[in-house]
């Protein structure tokens, strides 16, 4: 099994030579155009290699994931989103598969036909082929693959951020589109670095559970499956007699997903920002105390007619538009201070409300005046169908951030799950910020509005 570190480092140079002149050869101007490419994380490239192994044996390597130095240096970004993908390893084999040569593989490509029928392609082999030699894509070893982070990895503040993989799993899905077209969804591991929070190495764990084969599986088969996987069905990961003694393999792909800017755009790019605060009834202690914070974040982000516009909207039972978007500093502050507490958590209606001003006449061009919302609330959707209350929030997140919207959440306290406001609700998981208690806002709104 060979690690893939997917992109290139390399060193850019361009000059562009632009000339200006109503007559020949006047005068020309050399503008010299230059930008250094430097991968955002450092994986190592070894092979993993797990040797000859047995039926039900469980063997574990490491795979450290870092920040490179250069995107450390990088005072302009701060936190990496990445995934670990796994795909099929193609390669030159002899006798019937029982060797191969492994300085020659390539990974195959899974390609999805009209039918939703996915087939894996090799390409051409990567050297010429000898007598004896075959090419093609080796027994899967992917779905026996974990991934989990290790037991001494620093991090402790990821929640909702990363995502583990346990062995016995399915490395992808076909899925059928509503307009009937097929897709393929990968099932990934997925991590996040951030250098705020001096959280710059993943030391990542790749476990091999072994399979057994045909007839010859142990009688506590069954256990060993759904003692790792719970949700795994034993018999879909038999492997056929045919295939022992075979080499078996696996490409990890390691893809950088996302990069986000340090804390600050918000403030610098003259934004229209719709404030979503939750007034239900679970808030009414803590009511002034939000009142204040928010307050200061109007103060820190300087509305002026040129410069960042906000509104607000608020939730409980129902949402309302409490502010078109404004500079008018007194008529903002009035619209915080107009808050009161009561009733249950609705965080669609807040949305939506947002997103139907940040589509009105009062939202400016969003090239030069993007969308914001700053989401603050204390507890899980559950109104008005507890049922159905995080889908349909889920589904008024997207919408936004489809039309173009930036989403920061700030979950307040312990009684609101992490996960689904930092993968569902936010814009990405960098862009949530879960605090112990309304006293810890101002510091929050503090980072966001800071221009750096």
């Amino acid at each position: 099994m060979r690690s893939k570190k997917i992109l290139a480092s390399l060193a850019l140079l361009a000059v562009v030579v632009v000339s200006a002149s109503m007559f020949a050869a006047f005068e020309a101007h050399v503008i010299n155009v230059t930008a250094k490419i430097e991968n955002a994380l450092t994986v190592p490239i070894n092979h993993i290699d797990f040797g000859t192994v047995f039926p039900q044996e469980q063997l574990d390597r490491p795979l450290e994931i870092a920040l490179s130095d250069s995107f450390i240096a990088e005072n302009r970004v701060d936190d990496v989103e990445y995934m670990i993908r796994q795909k099929p390893k193609c390669a030159i084999t002899t006798n019937e598969g029982i060797n191969f040569d492994p300085d020659f593989t390539k990974t195959g490509h899974i390609v999805l036909g009209s039918d939703g029928t996915a087939t894996i392609e090799c390409g051409e082999p990567t050297r010429d082929l000898t007598e004896g030699e075959s090419w093609g894509v080796l027994p899967s070893l992917c779905p026996y693959l974990s991934k989990h982070k290790a037991e001494n990895d620093p991090d402790d503040n990821q929640i909702g951020i990363e995502k583990e993989v346990d062995a016995f799993h399915q490395p992808y899905k076909v899925i059928q589109n509503s307009d009937s077209s097929y897709s393929l969804v990968y099932n990934e591991a997925k991590g996040r670095l951030a250098k705020t929070d001096s959280d710059t190495v993943d030391n990542w764990v790749i476990d091999l559970k072994v399979p057994c084969f045909g007839n010859h599986c142990a009688q506590d088969w069954e256990n060993f499956v759904t003692g790792i996987n719970p949700d795994a069905i034993p018999a879909d990961y038999v492997q056929e007699i045919g295939d022992e003694h075979k080499i078996f393999g696996c490409d990890l792909w390691v893809e950088v997903t996302e990069v986000s800017e340090d804390n600050g755009d918000l403030a610098c790019s003259n934004a229209d920002v719709m404030l979503v605060l939750d007034r239900s009834g679970s808030i009414a202690t803590d009511l002034q105390t939000l009142k204040d914070a928010a307050t200061n974040f109007v103060t820190a982000l300087a509305p002026t007619s040129t410069g960042v516009h906000i509104g607000q909207t608020s939730f409980a039972n129902v949402g309302s538009l409490d502010l078109g978007l404004s500079y008018d500093v007194s008529a903002i502050n009035l619209a915080i201070s107009g808050l009161s507490s009561a009733g249950y958590t609705n965080l669609a209606d807040g949305i939506l409300f947002a997103s139907t001003e940040l589509a009105s006449g009062n939202d400016r061009n969003d090239a030069d005046n993007p969308d914001y919302m700053v989401v603050i609330t204390d507890g899980d959707p559950n109104y008005p169908d507890a049922s159905t209350a995080e889908s349909l929030a889920t589904d008024a997140a997207n919408a936004a951030r489809a039309a173009g919207t930036k989403i920061y959440v700030v979950g307040v306290g312990s009684a609101l799950n992490d996960v689904y406001l930092s993968q569902n609700i936010a814009n990405h998981t960098g862009q949530y910020y879960s605090v112990a208690n309304y006293s810890d806002l101002s510091a929050v709104f503090s980072g966001i509005a800071t221009c750096n």
